[in-house]
């Protein structure tokens, strides 16, 4: 599972590069995204199901990218774990 920490969210979601998403969905491994003192799990599947899509370019290398838009729900860390 690999950590990603985000700075900020936007309308209530967090935006994740395109690289990185696709990586995930390859190795068939989640992501644990990190927000302030909260964390979400994305599964594969969920990383395929993207909410919005927004292509950019890099300001030092000039580089295109895609910023992949998933919805912020944390989880509640109160709730125990159900087996």
């Amino acid at each position: 599972m690999k950590n990603i920490e985000v700075k900020k969210t936007w309308n209530g979601r967090i935006s994740l590069r395109d690289y990185v998403v696709e990586t995930q969905i390859k190795k068939k491994e989640p992501i644990r995204v990190l927000y302030k003192s909260d964390q979400m799990i994305l599964s594969p599947e969920q990383l395929e199901k993207r909410d919005y899509m927004t292509e950019c370019t890099s300001r030092y290398s000039g580089k295109k990218y895609k910023l992949y838009d998933y919805v912020w729900k944390p989880q509640d860390n109160r709730q125990g774990e159900l087996i």
